[in-house]
């Protein structure tokens, strides 16, 4: 089933736009994941699982969108970082764009760890205008996700960017992207420095543990590990997808708001 925006007939988006009501917005970033991997790696990541998922519980699957919250990573080559307005503005205009092309339900789906905040502070922001359409925001990394034994978690090392885990996926999305041959770090790459210690927020700390991008154990990685991962992934988001489609508490709470706003 063709579920890609960007590859469905007038006809046939109409229809499963009028059918479904829901859109996936799959966000991720352009930014360093160490020497080996693509930067495109977290919006290649989310949107094959966005694409999987909808193909389980149908819905519209945006194509990938690179532009997130990437400050921590400004000072690689490679990185696109727009300023927090246009950020903002950017992704406001294109929800907007969305939902007027029929949908009443838009799931921005994260793949990238630094917009967590940042989407956060968006869907928050919108309570500001009166939309005729929901957001939510989610990432892709569920319970049957995170439930996938990886060799690094067992190690005691977490990893988390363009480790075992990443790696893995994106041999079983873009094998020819994947090279390991550039991987020179020493494994487990372990945090350098920690910042936590001093009791407040830095916008470096994640620089401070981890100045080349890139932590756990890239090595450990293979294409059938991704493939598992992916399934559990896509199996995650479906669920998510069923939900949010019979969701009427959020919508409901939404129109009370507005009209609580307008009376005040």
């Amino acid at each position: 089933m063709q579920v890609r925006w960007e590859y469905l007939t007038p006809a046939d988006f109409k229809a499963l736009a009028q059918k479904e009501k829901l859109c996936i917005l799959p966000i991720g970033s352009l930014e360093r994941h160490g020497e080996h991997l693509p930067f495109g790696t977290d919006a290649l990541i989310v949107h094959t699982v966005a694409v999987r998922a909808a193909q389980q519980e149908p819905c519209v699957v945006f194509p990938p969108y690179w532009f997130g919250q990437v400050h921590e990573a400004a000072c690689f080559a490679g990185t696109v970082n727009f300023n927090q307005k246009l950020l903002l503005e950017m992704l406001e205009t294109l929800v907007d764009q969305i939902a007027g092309n029929g949908f009443e339900k838009i799931l921005i789906l994260n793949g990238h760890g630094g917009n967590t905040h940042f989407l956060q502070y968006f869907a928050m922001s919108q309570c500001d205008r009166e939309l005729d359409y929901t957001i939510y925001t989610g990432f892709y990394q569920g319970e049957r996700f995170n439930a996938v034994p990886w060799e690094t978690q067992l190690q005691g090392n977490l990893g988390g960017h363009a480790d075992e885990i990443e790696t893995s996926l994106m041999m079983a999305i873009a094998p020819e992207a994947v090279k390991m041959e550039y991987q020179k770090f020493r494994e487990p790459v372990d945090p350098l420095y920690d910042t936590s210690s001093l009791g407040v927020y830095t916008g470096y700390w994640w620089y401070a543990l981890y100045p080349e991008h890139v932590n756990g154990c890239p090595s450990l990685a293979s294409r059938e590990k991704g493939e598992k991962a992916l399934e559990a992934a896509a199996a995650d988001v479906a669920e998510m997808i069923r939900k949010l489609k019979a969701d009427t508490l959020t919508p409901s709470l939404q129109k009370e708001f507005y009209k609580r706003m307008r009376n005040k």
